[in-house]
């Protein structure tokens, strides 16, 4: 047997509350030269594959599944599907497993503990410091956001406001007081995600599955927006409903701008860039707490689009 097939193959989990800039780091590991045999999980609460669309590597190999893509075979839960990738004849050198925003990492992470050839490389937490006053007293988000810092051996904090070094201060002392053993980085003060990254190796990985979860109490739905919408109505919804509202992503055309786009919404931060790859269906994925108010939000986007 190779010393490949004896040795163990390192697992990275980057988790992190909704929002707080996974997939980014995700891309910017994919950038900095990770090994072009390493197989990346997105682990999406949505029911439509957001996050994986928003990975920069578009190798066809990875997309077409009916080339014989493991990902045409691998089914069951995640520990089955890691199982069986382990056991191909050319596993993966490395496994990097971005979870849900609600997701606790922890749990993920146990998966290498039982494995034989699952080795736990680094658990990674992506803070929004922009939102973390609200993460840490919300009744609602406090404790899965807690959870997720307790998981990690890194933490990853991002938009910090440059000039609040107060707020930078009680940030940094509360996370060590939530996990004083683990690493703690402020990203604002890199030159670039990639200065954070594992040491380059080659290109780009290969596979990528789509996992989605479910949470009690939280809840997502899939809105389709066929025609152009108001960019600046659409954004005073989702404003509006930010009390029940968490994360909203998706594929929109609007109507003063040609390119389809890419909304992002988080907190009170929403963004629009041109989105990248051949053109697909335009819906908006909305996460949030499920009750009156989100069932509200969902009626009023209703008409946007011409639905």
């Amino acid at each position: 047997m190779s010393p490949n097939k004896l040795s163990k193959v390192p697992l990275t989990v980057i988790g992190g509350f909704l929002g707080a800039g996974k997939t980014t780091f995700l891309n910017a590991l994919i950038r900095g030269g990770i090994s072009d045999n390493s197989l990346i999980v997105i682990n999406d609460f949505g029911d439509i594959n957001i996050d994986a669309e928003l990975i920069d590597y578009r190798d066809e190999q990875m997309l077409q599944l009916s080339n014989g893509c493991i990902c045409c075979t691998l089914g069951g839960t995640l520990a089955e599907q890691l199982a069986k990738a382990m056991r191909l004849h050319d596993r993966p050198d490395a496994v990097f497993i971005e979870t849900s925003g609600v997701a606790d990492p922890a749990r993920i992470a146990d998966i290498a503990k039982v494995s034989r050839r699952l080795d736990l490389a680094e658990v990674v937490c992506l803070v929004d410091g922009s939102q973390a006053r609200r993460h840490h007293v919300d009744p609602f988000t406090a404790e899965t956001w807690r959870a997720q810092l307790h998981a990690a051996s890194r933490i990853l904090v991002n938009r910090l406001a440059s000039d609040d070094s107060a707020e930078e201060a009680w940030l940094i002392a509360l996370l060590r007081r939530l996990n004083p053993a683990a690493r703690i980085e402020n990203m604002d003060r890199q030159a670039s995600f990639a200065t954070l990254a594992p040491a380059p190796a080659q290109a780009a990985p290969k596979p990528l599955y789509h996992i989605p979860v479910s949470g009690g109490g939280w809840t997502s739905v899939s809105v389709p927006i066929c025609t152009p919408v108001d960019a600046e109505r659409l954004q005073r919804l989702l404003l509006d409903y930010r009390d029940a509202l968490l994360r909203a992503k998706g594929f929109l055309y609007r109507q003063d701008r040609s390119p389809r786009q890419l909304l992002q919404f988080s907190g009170d931060r929403v963004t629009w860039q041109p989105a990248v790859g051949s053109p697909g269906r335009c819906q908006l994925v909305c996460i949030g707490r499920s009750g009156e108010r989100f069932d509200a939000l969902v009626a009023d986007l209703q008409p946007l689009g011409g639905v």
